[in-house]
């Protein structure tokens, strides 16, 4: 046989081609399963299998281990995978033949993943194998598709999947269990022989697996032939109907009706209803066998999870045949009792539709079962109603079981024979449904289940629709009774003294709600039937108006307080409103609650019960019959209210009586009754007392108010949205959204109040963001009516104007953008703002010099000291928004904000857009001059929050952006030709050069502006051939005042570009030459001054296109002022300064004392007087500190030069520093440019220079950042010093050390993490940052001081208590006290961070990482000098959490740190230990960096008295401990004391390992001073480690106690071995205990 290579889908389609055909397979040679289930079935033989691994795994099937069996059915599923059809033919023969032996057994396993391999596996087989595999198929197919009804959906996933994946269509599959229907039933009859006992080995198996595993095992095969009689027709079932009379003759069969699965039940029950369509002569022949089954047994077995199938099967047997209640019945007990247990069971959780087959069932039982006798029938009816009121009976079956109760209750009354029987039957299983419903008790709780209207209703009809009067009677007789009880119940309800008053009235009206919910529905159910042939009577219509009638009594005569009973009829007009359908039965009701109004009024209004009967009221004007005493009535009851508005109640009565659409209508008719809503209306909504929003609501929802009242209403809540302190009134929001709601077109479509309330609207949703102002909002402009006209008129109202109402500019751009996607054809000029009233508000600002310190920061440098002040009117009143903007402010924004949102600029008229543009670009120079000098009443009213700053600077930002993108665009704008911007730009300068011809405020910010439109160009499109032209124009470049501003404006604005030009190089010639002749008393000379400065900023620094001698004569003139320095002004002193600064370096050769006046001049302006305030010096100052940096930085200075730096070198130095003492007050941009430059010389001034230090420290304490960091730079490097100085005075003169005052001055006033916010602190403010940075130098002065000073110093913090504040800050900032660490590896602090604190490195980094550096620093320093002070503050911290965290912390970051380097210390002290005198030696010290341990040892005698000094993991928090190591010298006592004074030398130095060895050695030398040998061993120390002690009193030599006992035990003599003198062993003090003398 040739075998072609294909795919596996190719192979399963051809293995079902030959199904059927020409193979072994399709004709079924064989009719036997070959299955065997059994465990002791005998195994395969796999002796001819080739692949050892596989024998292993075939083997390991057939152990009883399930994961063994799952991982053998995993490795031979790889095998087989690995082994397709199109190598060698796929998996080999034994292999097959070993699988179709296990397989059976290997399916029906316990283990859920056992059986699913298995079907994987036989798949793999069928697709490798092929026909070889179909020959066998005939022994596998049974357990196979039996795979696909397991109830685990993986398995049966598994073998479905295989089987489909060749029988594709319906067809194969009809034709496949065709031709397999001998086997599968061969397969089925086999599985349903098998037993809990064969199928398992009971030894290894428990008997929940035994039984789980034969269930699986029948169900498969009931399954397997419950499908072959659903798919087969009866002509291919007849081919095998012995093997089916075979399976169905196995008595578990029919016996699997009641067995312990559900599943299998329900199998059964579904194979009985098959057998009774297609095979009923099999069913006849086993009836009573059946019957056993399925009634005597199955009645009362356990059926939760099958009980569907299972009555399913019990009523169509039943309806076929009868008999197998009776004839065919074979149980001990009878059906009838069998039955009752069955009623009893209820559904068991079965669906809603069982009790509608039951009801079925018990139409075709077969008489005789059920009883005929009441008490048979009453015990029938318990036996069904105990199960239908079971606790396991879902709630969701409870109609459909108290229907079929009530059905079965419906035949027995029919069926008995007597009236007594009929109306006991009644009492006891029907009536006490209505009577728990209506009066709810304990005691007949078993019947609440039934209380749902429906089942009431049956229950009635129950007992009225039948042909006996004598029921009906009852009926009544019930009806009337339980009337009376309700009377009784009404009548006995506790008085308002009651403590229990409100339980009882609440119970009274739950009553009364379901008396006439249940009557209303009865007359309801009367009304539909009463044309028919048998009407539901209306029984209870009598006693129900009998308890209105009695309600109403007892309210009038209690003062219609139990408002019990006032709800009952409330509840009768709501609930059963046929009652009132005829007006004479209901004319004494009606009348009564007329007389209640009229009578009662306010004492009626104030009664608990009046809001229910004014509900009744309103109802009863929706009963068509009752519509004139409505009328009557509600007339009367509005008359009351508006005569008792006083009473508090009157707002709940005018909520009643207006809360239908019958009464909305009366109320129109009412003028004083629409003042009156609209008072209550406008109360609610400000929330006053005295009304409520369910009057506001039904005002609207009814129609209670006109159109003219609504109107006036809608105004009036308009005009009150929002608060006076800007915050949104919500009632009035939710009353206007009421209003929008049910009155949408008086909203919309009123112009008035659409305008009023849009804006309140939108102002509104700026502030609050309120999600109903902004629905509303939405609501307000779906598509309004005139919407472009109103939103143009809306913007221009909003910003041409300015108040603290005026909506945000947000809001105006978005309408305003929506207006234009909307309207396309709407003139857009409407929506810009008017540019003659920006000129105007412009011009207020225009009307002051600018400030001088502006020479710092614009472009134009000194020109703004050419302006000339006008009259000058406060604008401090300017009008405002609420964010303190200006009109011109918000114009820019708003005109920024619209073109960046896509507004279609380009279609204005070219006039409007200069105007626009110009009047942008002034606005923008004004706001960043108030943000350069964070001025007031300038565009913003104030910049003291964060928000207006932020504001400030994005208007600043985006103002000049959107200029600059105008002018890149312009690529001719020096012609004004082209398609492009170049016309609107050129036109914008010619604008602005006219402007700025005059000498004005105005005319500087024209020039400025022109300056940054022409740095744009230049910048975008460079210096185009046309500008030289224009540049030679007669009236640009020439130093007069008409022309200065816009030739300022044009050098500044050229930049490097104008260096090329010939027009600008002549310009500077002349400007030289004008100054060269130049004196100071000329109004000329400043503007030559401005002009030469900005000029020469054009070119390179000593690159200057004027002849030297020219430069020469210009610096000589220069220079020559400065001889009287006093009689230039600042402006004059400063452009002077700026002049030299660019000419010098021109002329660096020159000799000459212009350098000399220079620099004295620059001195001058450092030291003179300050008669005036800083903000006026800056420009001088700045100019000056820049001419000496260049002086000093120039290359190749002449000796002349050098000579003036020499000598004034100190000069200089105490000129900066007197700059650094000079007072500011207010920090701007310009001061913090001259600090910043300050700074940087001061960092170079010599140490020597330095003056006393105490002037220096108050300056730690600058607001100015760049001053802290001045100071702290001086002290930082001038404390060490003195601090060594100090030491050996202090060493000296034997006084104590103090820090000084100055600076323990500046940690006094701790700041706590209170007096700042978190965004605050997060900046890093100043004084946060002074008292930090003196605290490092604090421990600056330690670091160079000795021992002796620091012991000082510390004393000098721990007298005041310094550190406790340092710390609280410290933690706190860092998040330690809240448990939340800094984790410094996060924030990317490493061990240098924490060693080492770079203030300019620190200056780089961001705020708050820079405040966190220098905490960590800080913190570091603490431990490492004054340890004992932050043992101290943790021993008195009173928070648990923060000592647990700080020691956490602590132990983490710098312990390590801290340990490390006092063992670097010992290491260091060791290596420069000094050499020891002739009698003394080294300390021997080894440290241990892994044990953190250092143990010193002196030598005595070749032993080393030593000590081990072991360092914790928390140190310095916990102290080091000292221990012995080896005692030598001394007696023990004072070892120990050794030992404790070295620790305690280390715990009270701050933690010195050093000064603890310090000491120890001291000691030990100490002791040993003066001692000799022994001259009996020639030792100090003995064998006991002690020295020599006794002494002879003759020759006067030390002995060792015990070498001198020694020698007198050898020697048998008491002599001294040197002189032989007797020598007393004992000792003096012996003998006096002993009571012997001195002198014995």
């Amino acid at each position: 046989m040739s075998r072609k290579p294909g795919k596996a889908r190719a192979a399963s389609s051809k293995a079902i081609s030959s199904f059927g055909a020409n193979s072994s397979f399709g004709g079924f040679t064989s009719t036997t399963s070959g299955a065997n289930l059994s465990y002791l079935a005998e195994p395969p033989d796999v002796s001819t299998v080739s692949d050892a691994h596989v024998v292993v795994s075939l083997k390991n099937l057939q152990k009883k281990d399930a994961t063994t069996k799952a991982k053998a059915l995993e490795e031979l599923l790889a095998y087989v995978q690995s082994h397709p059809y199109e190598q060698d033919g796929g998996t080999e023969e034994p292999i097959l033949d070993a699988w179709v032996q296990l397989y059976p057994r290997v399916s029906m396993e316990n283990s859920r993943r056992v059986r699913e391999l298995s079907h994987n596996l036989q798949f793999a087989l069928m697709k490798s194998a092929r026909k070889r595999m179909e020959k066998r198929l005939p022994k596998v197919v049974g357990p196979w598709l039996a795979g696909t009804f397991d109830r685990d959906r993986a398995v049966s996933r598994a073998a479905t999947e295989g089987l489909s994946s060749f029988l594709t269509t319906p067809e194969k599959v009809t034709l496949f269990w065709k031709r397999c229907q001998g086997q599968i039933l061969n397969y089925a009859d086999d599985a349903t022989k098998e037993t809990t006992d064969t199928l398992s080995d009971r030894r290894s198996t428990n008997a929940d697996d035994a039984d789980a595993k034969y269930l699986r095992v029948l169900g498969g095969s009931l399954a397997l032939v419950l499908n072959l009689l659903q798919r087969l027709d009866a002509a291919e079932i007849e081919k095998c109907i012995d093997s089916y009379d075979q399976f169905f003759g196995n008595d578990k069969v029919w016996a699997s009706l009641v067995a312990n699965d559900s599943g299998v039940r329900r199998l059964s029950a579904q194979l009985l209803l098959v057998c009774i369509k297609k095979r009923p002569s099999q069913i006849e022949a086993d009836l009573a066998r059946i019957s056993r089954a399925l009634i005597a047994e199955g009645l009362k077995s356990d059926q939760a999870g099958s009980t569907t199938d299972y009555i399913d099967a019990l009523v169509t047997l039943t309806e076929k045949y009868p008999t197998v209640w009776t004839s065919d019945y074979r149980g001990k007990k009878s059906p009838t009792s069998r039955l009752k247990i069955f009623l009893e069971s209820g559904s068991q959780r079965g669906p809603p539709h069982y009790w509608t087959k039951l009801t079925q069932l018990l139409a075709v039982i077969p008489k005789g079962i059920l009883p005929s006798d009441v008490d048979g029938a009453i015990e029938v009816l318990r036996s069904m109603r105990n199960g239908v009121t079971s606790r396991d009976e879902p709630r969701a079956n409870s109609a459909d079981a108290w229907s079929s109760y009530l059905g079965l209750a419906r035949h027995f009354l029919q069926t008995l024979p007597s009236n007594e029987d009929r109306l006991r039957l009644s009492s006891e299983c029907i009536f006490p449904l209505t009577r728990q419903y209506l009066f709810p008790s304990p005691d007949t709780s078993a019947w609440a289940s039934g209380s749902q209207l429906q089942t009431l209703i049956r229950a009635y009809t129950s007992t009225t629709t039948l042909s006996y009067e004598d029921l009906v009677e009852a009926t009544k007789a019930e009806w009337d009774q339980l009337r009376d009880e309700l009377k009784t119940r009404i009548r006995n309800s506790l008085p308002e003294t009651s403590k229990d008053h409100q339980k009882s009235q609440k119970t009274v009206a739950e009553e009364g709600d379901r008396w006439f919910s249940l009557a209303g529905k009865i007359l309801d159910a009367h009304e539909k039937t009463r044309a028919g042939d048998r009407p539901i009577p209306d029984i209870p219509a009598q006693p129900s108006l009998s308890l209105l009638q009695e309600s109403l009594k007892l309210l009038e005569t209690r003062n219609w307080k139990p408002y019990g009973a006032a709800l009952v009829l409330e509840s009768a007009i709501k609930q059963a409103p046929l009652l009132f359908r005829s007006t004479s039965a209901t004319q004494e009701v009606v009348e009564h609650m007329n007389r209640s109004l009229v009578e009662g009024r306010g004492q009626f209004l104030s009664a608990s019960s009046a809001p229910y009967i004014l509900s009744g009221i309103s109802l009863l004007g929706q009963i068509p019959e009752q519509r004139d005493n409505f009328t009557r009535i509600w007339k009367s009851g509005i008359s009351v209210v508006m005569e008792c508005l006083e009473n508090v109640e009157a707002a709940s009565a005018l909520t009643k009586l207006i809360s239908s659409t019958e009464t909305g209508h009366l109320a129109l008719q009412v003028p004083e009754l629409q003042t009156e809503l609209i008072r209550r209306c406008l109360m609610c909504a400000v929330g006053q007392p005295g009304s409520s929003w369910e009057l506001f609501n039904n005002v609207f929802t009814f129609g209670a108010l006109s159109d003219s009242a609504s109107r006036r209403l809608t105004m009036e809540l308009t005009g009150r949205i929002i608060t006076p302190s800007g915050q949104p009134k919500e009632g009035v929001i939710r009353g206007l959204q009421i209003i929008g709601d049910k009155k949408p077109e008086l909203l919309a479509e009123d112009d008035e109040i659409h305008m009023a309330l849009r804006t309140k609207l939108l102002s509104l949703s700026e502030g609050s963001g309120d999600d109903h102002g902004v629905a509303m909002l939405h609501a307000l402009l779906e598509n309004p009516s005139g919407a472009s006209s109103k939103t143009s008129v809306l913007v221009q109202q909003n910003i041409n104007n300015a108040s603290s109402t005026s909506l945000m500019v947000d809001t105006l751009v978005r309408q305003a953008m929506q207006v234009q996607g909307a309207d396309a054809s709407m003139d857009l000029s409407s929506l810009i703002p008017d540019t003659a009233k920006w000129k105007e508000q412009l011009s207020v600002f225009f009307q002051e010099a600018p400030n001088s310190s502006l020479a710092l920061t614009n472009g134009l440098a000194g020109s703004c000291f050419l302006t000339t002040e006008e009259s000058r009117h406060s604008n401090t009143s300017l009008p405002r928004d609420a964010r303190g903007c200006s009109i011109p402010g918000r114009m820019a924004e708003y005109t920024v904000k619209l073109i960046s949102s896509g507004f279609d600029f380009n279609k204005l008229d070219v006039s409007m857009k200069v105007d626009v543009v110009v009047a942008l670009g002034l606005t923008a120079e004004l706001a960043a001059d108030q943000l350069t000098l964070m001025s007031k009443n300038s565009i913003w009213g104030a910049l003291d929050s964060q928000d207006a700053l932020t504001d400030l600077e994005n208007l600043v930002a985006s103002s000049r952006k959107q200029i600059i993108k105008i002018a890149e665009n312009a690529q001719d704008w020096c012609g004004g030709s082209g398609n492009d911007e170049s016309p609107l730009v050129h036109a914008v300068i010619q604008n602005l050069i006219e402007t700025s011809r005059v000498l004005s405020p105005l005319g500087f910010y024209s020039a400025r502006s022109m300056y940054n439109i022409l740095q744009a160009l230049t910048e975008r499109h460079g210096l185009a051939s046309s500008t030289e032209e224009w540049l030679a124009s007669p009236d640009l470049l020439k130093s007069s005042p008409t022309t200065v501003f816009p030739a300022a404006a044009i050098l500044g604005g050229l930049g490097e570009a104008a260096s090329t030009s010939k027009a600008v190089s002549n310009f500077c010639n002349r400007l030289v030459s004008d100054i060269a002749g130049a004196r100071l008393d000329q109004d000329k000379t400043l503007i030559t001054l401005v002009l030469l400065n900005l000029c020469m900023q054009v070119y390179d620094i000593g690159e200057l296109p004027v002849a030297n001698n020219r430069l020469v004569f210009a610096v000589k003139q220069v220079t020559s002022w400065l001889d009287t320095p006093e009689q230039l002004d600042n402006a004059t002193a400063a452009e002077a300064c700026r002049c030299l600064q660019r000419l010098l370096p021109c002329i660096k050769d020159v000799y000459g004392p212009y350098w000399e006046k220079a620099v004295d001049f620059s001195i001058y302006l450092w030291t003179k007087p300050a008669t005036e305030p800083i903000e006026k010096r800056l420009p001088e100052i700045h100019a000056s500190l820049r001419l000496i940096a260049a002086l000093q930085s120039l290359d190749e200075p002449n000796d002349d030069l050098v000579d003036v730096l020499q000598t004034s070198a100190e000069k200089i130095s105490a000129g900066l520093l007197e700059l650094l003492k000079l007072p500011r007050e207010k920090f701007t941009q310009p001061l913090e440019i001259v600090d910043a430059i300050l700074c940087r010389q001061v960092d170079n001034i010599p140490i020597r220079h330095y003056p006393e230090l105490s002037e220096l420290y108050s300056l730690i304490a600058s607001e100015s950042r760049a001053i802290q960091t001045a100071a702290f730079t001086i002290l930082n490097k001038a404390l060490p010093a003195a601090q060594e100085t100090l030491s050996v005075d202090i060493l000296l003169e034997k006084q104590e050390a103090r820090l000084p005052d100055e600076l323990l001055s500046l940690l006094l006033d701790a700041p706590t993490l209170e007096s700042y916010p978190d965004e605050t602190i997060a900046r890093f403010p100043t004084a946060i940052r002074s008292y930090l940075l003196s605290w490092h130098l604090v421990f600056d002065a330690f670091r160079a001081a000795s021992y002796k000073v620091r012991a000082d110093y510390a004393e000098n913090l721990k007298a005041e208590n310094y550190i406790g504040p340092l710390m609280d800050f410290t933690f706190d900032v860092l998040g330690l006290s809240a448990a939340h660490g800094l984790n410094l590896e996060r924030a990317g602090f490493t061990a240098e961070h924490i060693r080492h604190y770079d203030l300019r490195l620190a200056e780089s980094e961001p705020e708050e990482r820079n405040m966190q550096w220098l905490f960590i620093h800080l913190y570091y320093l603490v431990l490492k000098y004054v340890p004992g002070l932050f043992k101290a503050w943790y021993i008195d911290c009173r928070s648990k959490q923060t000592k647990i965290s700080v020691e956490a912390w602590m132990t983490k970051y710098f312990s390590p740190i801290i340990i490390s380097e006092a063992l670097d210390e010992v290491v260091k002290w060791e290596a420069s230990q000094e050499t020891p005198a002739d009698d003394e030696k080294e300390l021997i010290v080894k440290v241990s960096r892994a044990a953190k341990e250092v143990i010193a040892g002196y030598e005595v005698d070749e032993l080393n008295a030593s000590i081990s000094i072991r360092i914790p993991p928390e140190f310095p928090l916990e102290a080091v401990k000292v221990t012995g190591i080896n005692r030598v010298a001394v007696n023990e006592r004072k070892w120990q004391n050794w030992i404790m004074a070295t620790q305690g030398v280390i715990t009270f130095s701050g933690g010195s390992i050093v000064d603890g060895l310090t000491a120890f050695r001291r000691n030990v030398v100490g002791a040993l001073k003066g001692q000799s040998e022994c001259a009996i061993c020639y030792s100090i120390i003995s064998t006991d480690k002690k020295m020599p002690d006794k002494r002879c009193q003759t020759c006067k030599n030390l002995f060792h106690r015990t070498c001198l006992y020694k020698w007198f035990q050898s020697s048998s003599q008491n002599t001294c071995p040197l002189c032989r003198n007797p020598i007393d062993y004992i000792g003096a003090d012996t003998r006096v205990r002993r009571g012997g003398t001195a002198g014995a």
